[in-house]
């Protein structure tokens, strides 16, 4: 497996396995945490069209 090698990679990479471990873990999808899914996901969406 080969790691993300751009920060939009990461970002989604970050995003897909927070979601993810949001769905067995729920406090990590609760309140103030919640904002780091957004925060990734809006960090992916940037770097892709910013294509760094």
């Amino acid at each position: 497996m080969k790691m993300p090698s751009s920060i939009a990679g990461w970002c989604t990479a970050l995003f897909f396995l927070w979601y993810g471990l949001g769905a067995f873990v729920p406090a990590l999808m609760g309140g103030a945490m919640g904002y780091i899914g957004a925060v990734l996901a809006l960090g992916a969406a940037v770097f892709t069209f910013l294509g760094k």
